[in-house]
């Protein structure tokens, strides 16, 4: 082991061997562990071998951050190609940095990606062997470490490469500030991907919420709470947004001991907000610029000196702040001019491809008898005596709106190959008390304005962007780059001293009174409230994205609709869907939900699984018809409310009898209000869990991670309503071969799938918790009537059945539906917890005749079995030949008790393969 790693690659290759048994890399779909990374690593690196950079594709997660931790550490710059870039942005990108090859984290659309471009899907490089050490890659401290492209104002995004030295210089300087330590948990902001690497250096875990989790605050509470996280960095604008979503006592409860703000000012009114709502975490300052990479970071305690500007800290060492006047001489202490930095060793080489550019940022002058190279920071600015830097506010060259960076020059050529005009400043205004827009303020003369008016209705004065120009700028621009006003101007206000535009006089913004909404939809009046026109301008087939409204905009419509409509709202509904579709779905289900729960009954979780549903109806045979059973559906699936009513009528249930709770076990209540989940608890007698996620492509860590936070909540509902728990467990916590195992707490063992090992972990939750439960281990299930496609023996049978042969020696747990169902309805929960296996005396065997048998090896080789389910089988082929033993005397008594009658009828295996396999012996189909 190194003793000390003089590079960013060395230390993260060093911390994969370090800490590899410790969670890396986190997200809803996939962890990964410092181990499962550097696998991951070593099968990237041959692909990576001999590229000048590398393009990763996909919303930022876990597999994510895996390919681009790949790329690092093998010494080959990255550059993220956002999904939500229009194609032209992403191939000028491509173009620009002569990219051959695209790691992609999600599959690209048809056309989205070039087809010169050699693409390799991520998922394909999970799940390789072992690896004992990673060896890094050989870098320069010049060599680009990752490249971010910005702004796109030109539909050419400018290609900034961040130094090695630079990352590793920050890194390392910042380490003083902020220290992580090993199994400490960060949540990454997606938009401020590369974050990742200080704490990977270090051992902590990542932990990458979903969009919709990240730009709904309340969702965003409940990722953070859920997932113990105790730093996240913001953009100030959206630390604002998520601090408006929240009350007090929610974010006095969240585990955040550390926020860093980034990327714009950060105001004394977000300040005093964050400290009366976030009181136990410490506030920072990170004034930053990706050509320089980190300028200086301050802790933000509200107490700051009242006075001009914003102060930011000391610039860190490896930088020299420089303050010049307009004619670049030197300003003394204390006297506002134009920030530059200097220092060799942090500033980059400047922007690709783009010589004029960067010789117009990264200037070479003589300062005081020294030739130094200085960047120009845009910002305008002094360091008083002390040397603390105070930023005044942004000059002309880049603009900063809700976090996002607008080249202004850039900017001004696209829009003047559609609108005429002499001279233009585009400008970042405030409107009304809280909101910012981009404003394009221009001259004219007689014969432009003719044109414009002619070609897009633009009078003299202000005016909103007219919706054909924005939708034509859409074709080529992010939607952050669309001015939201246009203002023709005489003349360009002239500063009398510096003799450049004089931004104070640009005329301000005059928001148009808001017309009463009137008999509007919800969905259209408060899309244009924030949007700022008439209900009458906006088009109902046209989303909230397409009249100009962008992704914190969004926030701000999510928490409106949320409260017009009583139900949560969907990020993706809401930011892309027509305004019109929008509200007839949030209708559709707001009118539907049940909002008050006043009637006695039983709580089931998984009612739109296999096992649930027929839990359904079996409770519904034992309940008094004055109960009625509450079902538990994440509201995020589509239409939950229909799903649940055609499951309640295939099973012939009272819809009156079948309340649908809007929710999911991994929020805690449920995400429901305090009011009702306190109705609710009040209602509750039985608890029946049956709800489950299995996904093969998931590692063992994630699968223990979704059933730690599922089962907490769960719980924490019984011991609230004083209900008693049955929950659904099955027989893969035990081996598949051996026994007898016991009706006994089981242990985790080398072979158990991540299915398994999930189980376990909830099992294990609910012994020591002190709620009356009833653990029912079950194996595979089957309906003679209605194959579960999902099951792994039914998808076996299917794959028999195509290929006309079976594995030798086949043999499988697996009984029937319905029975499992009604014990699961019938049994008594007593003190404590109590374990039933409830499995049949004897598995699942048959000898079909007419089938060709097969050993293990080759029936695999012949039949289509789903990529997962292959793998798996692969690796694990006893699970065709599943010989274990389970005590289940505890479940036969608890059998007899319930009065279900012979305990022979909980399996018929050989009318389960006849049922399933019996169409090859028919003459017609020999």
């Amino acid at each position: 082991m190194q003793d000390d790693p003089q590079s960013v690659p060395a230390e993260l290759a060093e911390a994969l061997t370090r800490f590899r048994g410790n969670l890396a890399l986190c997200d809803a779909e996939l962890s990964l562990t410092y181990g499962e990374l550097a696998s991951v690593v070593a099968a990237c690196q041959p692909h990576l071998a001999g590229q000048r950079a590398v393009g990763v594709f996909g919303a930022p997660g876990a597999l994510f951050g895996a390919l681009a931790t790949a790329c690092v550490i093998d010494g080959r710059p990255f550059v993220h190609l956002d999904p939500a870039m229009p194609p032209s942005v992403l191939s000028n990108i491509l173009d620009e940095l002569q990219i051959s090859l695209i790691l992609t984290a999600e599959a690209p659309k048809t056309g989205q990606l070039p087809d010169a471009c050699r693409v390799i899907e991520g998922a394909t490089l999970l799940g390789g062997p072992a690896v004992e050490r990673i060896t890094p890659g050989q870098v320069a401290p010049q060599d680009a470490i990752y490249l971010v492209a910005t702004s796109g104002t030109t539909g050419r995004p400018k290609c900034i490469p961040v130094t090695q030295d630079s990352a590793f210089l920050s890194y390392r300087w910042r380490d003083a500030y902020t220290p992580y330590g090993e199994g400490m948990r960060v949540g990454i902001y997606i938009f401020a991907i590369w974050e990742m690497f200080r704490p990977l250096r270090n051992g902590a875990e990542m932990w990458f919420p979903r969009l919709d989790d990240l730009l709904s605050p309340q969702a965003l509470a409940r990722f953070i709470a859920a997932h113990d996280l105790t730093e996240m960095l913001f953009t100030p604008s959206f630390f604002g947004k998520f601090l408006q979503g929240i009350d007090a006592a929610t974010g006095a409860a969240l585990p955040l001991e550390r926020v860093i703000l980034n990327g714009e000012v950060v105001s004394d009114r977000l300040v005093a907000e964050a400290r009366a709502k976030l009181p136990q975490a410490v506030l920072w300052n990170l004034y930053s610029i990706c050509e320089t990479h980190d300028i200086c970071m301050s802790e933000l305690t509200g107490e700051e000196p009242a006075g001009q500007g914003v102060r930011v800290g000391r610039a860190m060492p490896h930088l020299r702040a420089i303050v010049l006047d307009d004619h670049d001489r030197l300003c003394p202490p204390g006297i506002p001019g134009l920030l530059h930095f200097e220092g060799p060793r942090m500033l980059g080489p400047g922007y690709v491809n783009r010589p004029e550019e960067t010789a117009r940022r990264f200037r070479d002058l003589v300062i005081e008898g020294q030739a130094l190279r200085l960047y120009d920071t845009g910002d305008r600015g002094f360091v008083d005596a002390a040397g603390e830097i105070v930023v005044l506010g942004r000059d002309a060259h880049m603009l900063k709106l809700r976090g996002y960076s607008i080249q202004t020059r850039e900017l001004t050529e696209t829009l003047a190959g559609l609108l005429r005009f002499s001279h233009a400043i585009p400008w970042v205004q405030p409107v009304g008390d809280h909101d910012q827009a981009l404003v394009f303020y221009f001259t004219a003369d007689v014969a432009e304005d003719r044109a414009n008016r002619d070609r897009w209705g633009i009078e003299a004065g202000q005016q909103r962007i007219p919706a054909p120009l924005a939708s034509a700028l859409r074709e080529v621009l992010p939607a952050y780059c669309i001015p939201t006003y246009l203002v023709r101007l005489d003349a360009i206000p002239i500063h009398q001293v510096s003799g450049k535009c004089d931004y104070k006089a640009l005329p301000a913004i005059v928001a148009e009174p808001v017309a009463n909404a009137g008999d509007a939809v919800p969905a259209l009046a408060h899309a244009a409230r924030l949007l700022r026109c008439p209900v009458a301008d906006l088009d109902p087939a046209r989303s909230f994205h397409d009249h100009g409204g962008d992704s914190l905009m969004c926030v701000d419509l999510i928490l409106s609709l949320e409260g017009a409509y009583g139900r949560n709202v969907d990020f993706d509904w809401a930011l892309n869907l027509p305004l019109s579709r929008l509200h007839e779905l949030l209708s559709a289900e707001a009118t539907t939900v049940a909002s008050v729960f006043d009637r006695s009954g039983i709580f089931l979780t998984g009612v739109t699984g296999f096992l649930g549903r027929h839990v359904l109806a079996a409770a519904l045979e034992r309940l008094p018809a004055d109960q009625v059973v509450y079902c538990l559906v994440r509201p995020r699936n589509n239409d939950p409310v229909r799903r649940l009513a055609v499951i309640a009528e295939a099973v012939g249930a009272a819809p009156e009898r079948v309340v649908l709770v809007p929710g999911a076990i991994d929020d805690p209540r449920f995400g429901l209000d305090g009011d009702h989940y306190a109705d609710l608890s009040a209602q509750v007698s039985t608890v029946i869990h049956c709800a489950a996620t299995v996904n093969l492509a998931v590692d063992r860590a994630q699968m223990q991670a979704w059933s730690r936070a599922g089962i907490a909540h769960v719980l924490d509902f019984c011991r609230a309503a004083a209900a008693d728990l049955r929950f659904s467990s099955s027989t893969a916590v035990f081996p598949e071969t051996g026994g007898p195992f016991a009706e006994a707490p089981a242990q985790l063992f080398d072979a158990c799938t991540g299915y398994g090992a999930a189980k376990i972990e909830a099992e294990a939750q609910i012994a020591v918790s002190g709620v009356p439960a009833a653990i029912v281990r079950l194996p595979s299930l089957y309906d003679l009537d209605a194959a579960n496609p999902k099951d792994v023996y039914e998808i076996i049978l299917s794959a028999c059945r195509a290929a006309g042969a079976m594995p030798e020696g086949l043999a499988f747990p697996m009984i029937d539906v319905r029975a499992a169902a009604r014990f699961l309805t019938r049994i008594t929960s007593g003190e404590g917890a109590a374990y039933y296996n409830l499995t049949a005396d004897q598995p699942v065997t048959g000898d079909m005749p007419g089938y060709d048998r097969l050993t293990a090896g080759d029936w695999l080789k012949r039949v289509d079995l789903p990529e997962g389910l292959s793998k798996l089988l692969t690796g694990d082929p006893q699970t065709l030949r599943v010989d274990a033993r389970y005590d289940n005397a505890a479940a036969k008594a608890a059998w007899r008790q319930a009065g279900l009658g012979p305990f022979s009828a909980l399996s018929d295996g050989t009318a389960l393969l006849s049922r399933r396999l019996n169409y090859q012996g028919e003459p017609a189909l020999t």
